[in-house]
């Protein structure tokens, strides 16, 4: 470098001190080869990579995009130029690079994940299903179709995702909290508590594999054995949130008010948003003769979204303490209200799971029985019209298929998977027009979703519409370049066009 350096030696240089993390040196370095050989396609990416590793995202994206427009063909230049986009909040940006990646590699599991990750930031959870459901999925793939399908609520499809992941990798703790977050979610907590005990087993002094082993063990109602967990766990973290948490519940299971109370009241205050929180603050407090300090911490509860019953229950019995008789009454019609509900949804979640079952053993018959069942215990649930109208599918009773995916879009009009379905079923019933409006509509709300964008130009293709149909297979194959249907689909309009 004392000599006459070129390219080379400002490029070595610039690794080396991009290997020693010192990346504003190593930024520079790249600058000075650049400033030699401005349309090195590598260099470019270098100094973007030296910008993006010292945390200047921003500045990193002006040599990745030269760097992508010099050689479009290099996959690791479009995933740096998505993730740096991805840093800043870009989301459309960085969908289109680690699109651009996967059509040239479509394995890509960075990118597929890059690409689920954006797709759920916009909450579009049935692009995610269609982009991974037949993908090759690593763990990570396996939790980002997961968290689609649970936000969705695809709770069993999801449940098997992680199962059948959890089995490859069994050492996972991000794999086994998702999953115990679905149990949960089921109210499956004694399966949820055998996966979090074989969660401690593997992984003995981990205090997050504690912690969740802790929380569905009180879930589950296992107090004489959370109780000496919870306490050496407080000892070792005194100032945890769930360790206080878990501690106050507790304490007040065994009658210790006022410990449960000091516990309560700083879980509280490191987390003033948790409703469950403060709703067994307010219980203890009511315990407590502090009636004022209960209804605080009550109505703050469900002013945070606590929905359980039990919270108007107990507000409904210290408004009468305080002699608020109206208000109290009013909590308690409340409370029965919204303990009916509960009932119906426990009754539709075991109708739902054992419906699960029987599909799953080929009888769709049966299931198709049990989600009607499950769907009048709640009828406003989209979801639940659309698996009774998936196991109509599979017995082929279309009529009967149909009548469910018009409840479930009336229901949830932006319902992509229903919507497209519906669209589907009116295709085969000769209502190509109905059909096309119902496709658009799912694209209106997923617009990433394959198989709507195929199923739209197969649609516009049967009404002789080839340049829009073409334009519509020409988008699905840019979201997935490799897709076998989209690429037939796209040659058939290409000859139905000449002809």
């Amino acid at each position: 470098m004392q000599g006459h350096p070129g390219v080379s030696e400002y490029s070595d240089l610039g690794a080396w001190f991009g290997d020693h993390r010192q990346f504003d040196c190593a930024t520079m370095a790249f600058q000075k080869a650049l400033a030699l050989e401005p349309r090195s396609a590598k260099l470019n990416y270098l100094l973007g990579l030296s910008l993006y590793s010292a945390g200047r995202s921003q500045d990193a994206i002006a040599p990745l995009l030269r760097s992508v427009e010099i050689d479009p063909q290099v996959v690791k230049s479009h995933l740096l130029l998505a993730a740096a986009y991805d840093q800043i909040h870009r989301n459309r940006e960085a969908a289109q690079q680690w699109e651009a990646a996967l059509a040239l590699d479509p394995k890509s599991s960075v990118a597929l994940d890059g690409l689920s990750k954006t797709l759920l930031d916009s909450g579009d959870n049935t692009a995610v299903i269609d982009l991974l459901g037949s993908a090759d999925r690593n763990p990570q793939l396996s939790l980002d179709l997961a968290l689609a399908y649970s936000r969705e609520g695809m709770l069993d499809d999801a449940a098997s995702e992680l199962n059948e992941a959890l089995r490859k990798a069994p050492s996972s703790l991000q794999l086994t909290n998702a999953l115990v977050t679905v149990y949960v979610k089921q109210t499956r907590y004694q399966e949820a508590t055998k996966i979090a005990a074989a969660a401690v087993k593997r992984h003995p002094g981990d205090l997050d594999a504690q912690k969740l082993y802790l929380r569905v063990l009180v879930l589950n109602g296992d107090f004489d054995i959370a109780r000496p967990i919870a306490v050496r766990l407080l000892a070792k973290t005194p100032h945890d949130f769930d360790a206080l948490y878990l501690n106050g519940i507790l304490e007040h299971q065994a009658g210790d008010d006022i410990a449960a109370r000091r516990h309560l009241e700083q879980a509280v205050k490191l987390d003033p948003g948790h409703y469950n929180a403060r709703y067994n603050l307010g219980v203890v407090l009511s315990q407590l003769h502090d009636p004022a300090g209960a209804r605080d911490q009550l109505e703050k509860a469900i002013e945070l979204g606590a929905r359980e019953p039990e919270v108007r229950f107990e507000l409904s019995k210290v408004l009468r303490a305080l002699d608020e008789t109206d208000k109290a009454q009013e909590q308690l019609r409340l409370y029965q209200q919204e303990l009916k509900a509960k009932a119906d949804r426990t009754l539709a979640a075991q109708k739902t799971g054992q419906a699960a079952q029987e599909l799953a053993r080929g009888n769709a018959q049966r299931a198709a029985v049990l989600y009607r069942e499950a769907l009048e215990a709640t009828p406003d649930n989209a979801m639940l019209a659309y698996k009774l109208a998936m196991a109509l599918d599979s017995i082929g009773d279309l009529a009967a298929e149909r009548t469910a995916l018009e409840q479930a879009v009336k229901l949830d009009p932006d319902f992509a998977l229903a919507q497209n379905q519906l669209g589907y079923v009116l295709s085969h019933t000769g209502d190509i027009q109905g059909a096309e409006q119902h496709f658009r509509r799912a694209l209106q709300s997923a617009p990433e979703y394959l198989q709507a964008w195929i199923n739209l130009a197969a649609t516009l293709g049967m009404e002789s519409r080839f340049s829009e149909a073409q334009q519509a297979a020409a988008h699905a194959l840019q979201l997935s370049p490799g897709n076998e249907e989209a690429q037939h689909l796209s040659r058939d309009l290409a000859a139905a066009a000449r002809r």
